[in-house]
C-alpha cells in the first residue's frame, strides 16, 4: 500500500483547461447496459460503445505525470446524444441485437465556475438474432463445389449469436479456401452475403392476403426468438482474371540480396534444383537447403498457404533480416511466376548483456537462478550455410539472499547450443513437411554453483531436443536425450542440518540423469481473453537406466514427473486480471547411495529437480525456497533451502495503468498468491508427518500472500518492485490456521523481478 496508494490517489488528480465558464461542457458519458449477457460480455460491450458515441460525448482525459487532464471540452449540444443513439443502434443491430431500446438524459453540476455536464445511456439490447440456416449459392460450378466440400470448417453455425463481424470472418475463411485452391486474384468484390428479412416480402403488393398473414405471423414469432438465414454468393459483375485459377510457372530464389545497391547485381551463378532457379552472387547457402525450406513448386496449382509458408519460415531463421516473396502473375495464361528474395542478416555477433532474472528449468537448460548476472555471448546465425544458429556463453550470476546475506548465490557456467532449422535423426520423420516449423536443438553446459555457507554445486549437462509448431499453432518440445551429472560439495552448516534433520541428506546427494522430456504449449485467444496451456512431463531411468553401463556407480536417478500451467487473461485497454495455476508432482523409485555410500531406497527427487516455492515469481511473501514443506515447524530455525516433491499454486491479478513518465508506463498490481510445496510421504522421520501432502489438511497446509506492486515499463522490458504480506503463514498454522499471524505494516516482504511473473 505504501507503494501504490500514494500513485493511485496522485492519478485521480483531474485537471481542466480552456472551458467556456458561461457554457456548459462535456465532462462525462456513462453507459448503463441492461441485457443477459455474460459480464465480460457486457463489460466488451460497453467499451465498443464508448468508441460508438459521438466525438464530442468522447471524454478524452490525457495523463501528464499522475494528473489526468482535460483540454478544452465540447461544449454541450442535444445532438451529440441524439446522433450517439443512432450510432449505438448501428452497433446493436452490427452484434446481433435488432428489437433494443436506447434512451439517454443529463445532469448539470455547478463545480465553481465549471457547469459540468455528464450524459446517461441507459441500453436496452433485448433478445439477440441467431443463426438458423447457412449456404451457398454460386454460380460458378467450381467455386460452389469447393464451399460445400469445406462447409463444415464454416465459422457460422446454427444457433450461434448473428454479428456482422462473424459474417465478415467467413467471407474471409472462404476467400481464403479459394486463395489455396488457385484463385489468386479473388477478392471481396467478387463475393457477398446475403441475409433474409421476413419484412422484406410484406411490401409487395402482389402479395396473397393468406400468406401475409403468414408472414405476419412468423415477424411476430422472428421478434420473440430473433432467427436470420444467410446465402453466400457471387456479385452481378465478374472480373474474368479473378475466376480463374492460376498455375506456378517458374520460381526463383535470390538468397543474397543486398538492401542498398548502387548498381544492378552480378550474380556469380544460376543452379537448378527441382526445376528452381537460384540466382547468387556469393556462395553463403547450400542450394539443398534453399530448396528443402521452400514450399512453392513449379508446375503446382498456385495456394496461397505455400507462399505464406515460405515466408515465414525463412523469414523465422536468423540468417535473412528480410525475405518478400513476390508472386507476378500473367492473366493470359492462367499462370504465375514467384521470386524469393532474401537480405541475409550479419554472420556474426558478439552481445555483452547485464541482466535481472530467474531461469526456470526446461528442455535445454537445468539451472534456476534469481538475481543479476553477466553475459558474454558469441553467435553465429548461418553456421554451415545452413541457417544453423550456434551460439556459445559464458555467464556470471549472482542470487540475491536476505537475513542480512546480500549475496546469497555465486554461479558461473559455459554453455554451446546449436539449433538446426530441420529434423536431424537417424531416420526420416513422416509429415516433417506439414508443420509450421521443425528445428533441433543440441546443447552442452557446465556450471558451479556456491551456495554461500551451504554447498557448492558442479553440474554437466548435454541434451538433444526437437522443437516443432503444428498446424493448430501447437508447439511441442521433445528431448529423448538429457544428460545431467551433479555432484555436491557440503559444508559444516550443512552438515549440522543434517544433524538436525537426517532426512534432509538424501536432498542433496550427487546424482546422474538420463532423461526424456515432453513439453505441450497451446494458446487460445477470442475477444480480449486469452487462454495459454504448458504441461510437462519427464522421465529419468526407465528407458536408459536399462543399460547398466551407463548407470556410473549406481547413482543414476529414476523419477517420474508431471506438472501443468494454465494462464488466462482478461485484457482491457487500461487494465486486465490475470490468473494462474500450477500443479506439479514427481515420483521417485530407484535406488540411491548416499554420502555414506550406503544403497537406500530413493525417496524423494534430486534436489536440482525438486519444486521450491517463494520469490518474485512464485510466492511473493517469501524469500525464494523458504517456504514449506507443508506446514512443518522442522525447518523454522533455519534458512536452509526447501525443496519437495508436489507442488499447488495458484496466482491472481489484477494489473492497471498509473501514468507516463517521460514515456515509461507506470504501471500497478493487486496480487495474492496461494500455495505451498510438499513431501510424499514423511521418509521414515514422523517429525515430518506435517510436510506430508494430504487432502484432508491442504487448507491447514496453504500459504496466502497479498500484496501490490510498482511497475515501469520499457516496452522492451518491464522492472517490478513487489510488497506482499504473509495473510496465512503455514508455519503458524497452530494460531488461528495461521491468518494474520504478526501481521504488520512494515512487516512485508520486497521482491524485485524482471517482467510479468506469469
Amino acid at each position: 500500500m505504501l507503494l501504490w496508494l500514494p500513485l493511485l490517489m496522485a492519478s485521480g488528480c483531474k485537471v481542466i483547461k480552456n472551458y467556456s465558464p458561461d457554457k456548459p461542457f462535456v465532462y462525462k458519458t456513462d453507459i448503463k447496459l441492461r441485457t443477459d449477457m455474460r459480464t465480460s460480455e457486457k463489460t466488451e460491450l460497453i467499451s465498443r460503445m464508448q468508441n460508438q458515441l459521438d466525438d464530442s460525448l468522447q471524454v478524452k482525459w490525457v495523463r501528464k505525470g499522475f494528473k489526468q487532464i482535460l483540454n478544452k471540452p465540447a461544449v454541450f449540444d442535444s445532438s451529440y446524444a441524439v446522433n450517439s443513439i443512432g450510432y449505438l443502434d448501428d452497433l446493436l443491430r452490427a452484434q446481433g441485437f435488432m428489437y433494443g431500446e436506447i434512451k439517454w438524459d443529463s445532469t448539470l453540476t455547478q463545480v465553481e465556475d465549471q457547469q459540468r455536464v455528464t450524459v446517461n445511456f441507459d441500453v436496452v439490447t433485448g433478445k439477440v438474432m441467431r443463426f438458423d440456416s447457412i449456404d451457398f449459392a454460386f454460380r460458378d460450378s467450381l467455386l460452389q463445389e469447393i464451399a460445400l466440400k469445406n462447409r463444415e470448417k464454416s465459422i457460422l453455425k446454427k444457433g450461434d449469436t448473428y454479428s456482422k463481424e462473424k459474417i465478415s470472418l467467413e467471407l474471409d475463411r472462404i476467400l481464403n479456401i479459394y486463395r489455396n485452391n488457385g484463385y489468386l486474384k479473388i477478392n471481396r468484390d467478387d463475393i457477398y452475403a446475403e441475409v433474409d428479412t421476413v419484412v422484406g416480402a410484406l411490401i409487395d403488393p402482389g402479395l396473397d392476403p393468406f400468406e401475409q398473414i403468414r408472414l405476419l405471423e412468423e415477424v411476430q414469432n422472428r421478434r420473440n426468438n430473433p432467427q436470420i438465414d444467410v446465402v453466400f454468393r457471387q456479385k452481378g459483375i465478374e472480373n474474368p482474371e479473378h475466376l480463374q485459377q492460376y498455375h506456378i510457372r517458374n520460381v526463383r530464389i535470390f538468397p543474397d540480396r543486398q538492401l542498398l545497391g548502387d548498381s544492378l547485381p552480378v550474380y556469380r551463378d544460376t543452379i537448378v534444383r527441382d526445376g528452381i532457379q537460384i540466382l547468387r552472387t556469393r556462395d553463403l547457402f547450400k542450394p539443398s537447403f534453399l530448396v528443402r525450406n521452400n514450399y512453392i513448386q513449379p508446375g503446382a496449382l498456385y495456394k496461397q498457404e505455400d507462399v505464406y509458408r515460405t515466408n515465414n519460415i525463412m523469414g523465422q531463421m536468423g540468417a535473412w533480416q528480410q525475405v518478400a516473396v513476390d508472386l507476378l502473375p500473367v492473366d493470359s495464361l492462367g499462370i504465375v511466376d514467384v521470386d524469393i528474395n532474401m537480405y541475409p542478416a550479419k554472420k556474426q555477433s558478439l552481445n555483452i548483456d547485464l541482466e535481472a532474472s530467474r531461469n526456470a528449468s526446461d528442455v535445454v537448460t537445468t539451472s534456476n537462478l534469481l538475481g543479476l548476472g553477466l553475459n558474454f555471448g558469441l553467435r553465429d546465425r548461418n553456421l554451415a550455410r545452413q541457417s544453423i544458429q550456434a551460439s556459445t556463453n559464458l555467464r556470471f550470476g549472482i542470487e540475491l539472499g536476505n537475513k542480512g546475506q546480500i549475496i546469497q548465490t555465486f554461479q558461473t557456467s559455459l554453455g554451446q547450443n546449436f539449433t538446426i532449422p530441420k529434423f536431424v535423426a537417424p531416420f526420416p520423420i513422416r509429415g516433417e513437411k506439414n508443420l509450421l516449423s521443425s528445428r533441433t536443438i543440441l546443447n552442452a553446459n557446465g556450471s558451479y554453483t556456491d551456495r554461500r555457507a551451504f554447498y557448492k554445486v558442479q553440474a554437466l549437462n548435454a541434451s538433444i531436443g526437437y522443437d516443432w509448431t503444428n498446424k493448430k499453432n501447437r508447439n511441442w518440445i521433445y528431448s529423448p536425450l538429457n544428460i545431467e551429472f551433479v555432484r555436491v560439495f557440503s559444508t559444516d552448516s550443512l552438515q549440522r542440518l543434517f544433524d538436525s534433520i537426517p532426512n534432509l541428506r538424501n536432498s542433496f546427494n550427487d546424482g546422474l540423469i538420463i532423461s526424456q522430456k515432453l513439453i505441450v504449449l497451446s494458446a487460445w485467444s477470442r475477444s480480449n481473453k486469452v487462454i495459454n496451456l504448458k504441461i510437462g512431463l519427464e522421465e529419468s531411468g526407465g528407458v536408459f537406466g536399462n543399460i547398466k553401463s551407463w548407470d556410473l556407480q549406481a547413482r543414476l536417478s529414476r523419477y517420474l514427473k508431471a506438472d501443468i500451467d494454465f494462464r488466462y487473461y482478461i485484457n482491457q485497454s487500461r487494465s486486465s486480471w490475470a490468473f494462474r495455476f500450477f500443479a506439479g508432482m514427481g515420483q521417485p523409485y530407484g535406488k540411491v547411495v548416499d554420502t555414506l555410500g550406503n544403497i537406500t531406497k530413493e525417496n524423494n527427487l534430486p534436489f536440482f529437480k525438486s519444486y521450491f516455492a517463494g520469490g518474485p515469481s512464485s510466492m511473493r511473501a517469501w524469500q525464494v525456497r523458504q517456504l514449506g514443506p507443508g506446514s512443518s515447524r522442522l525447518f523454522g530455525s533455519t534458512n536452509a533451502d526447501r525443496f519437495a516433491d508436489i507442488q499447488l499454486e495458484t496466482n491472481a491479478e489484477f494489473r492497471f495503468n498509473l501514468a507516463t513518465i517521460y514515456g515509461i508506463r507506470v504501471k500497478s498490481a493487486l496480487f495474492t498468491d496461494i500455495g505451498n510445496i510438499w513431501f510424499r510421504n514423511n521418509r521414515g522421520n514422523p517429525n515430518l508427518d506435517p510436510a506430508v501432502f494430504r487432502l484432508s489438511k491442504l487448507y491447514k497446509d496453504l500459504a496466502v500472500a497479498g500484496g501490490t506492486s510498482l511497475r515501469f515499463d520499457f516496452s522492451y522490458f518491464l522492472i517490478r518492485f513487489d510488497w506482499a504480506y504473509k495473510l496465512k503463514d503455514p508455519f503458524y498454522s497452530n494460531f488461528n490456521n495461521g491468518w494474520f499471524y504478526n501481521l504488520r505494516p512494515g512487516n512485508g516482504q520486497f521482491q524485485l523481478g524482471i517482467n510479468h511473473p506469469f
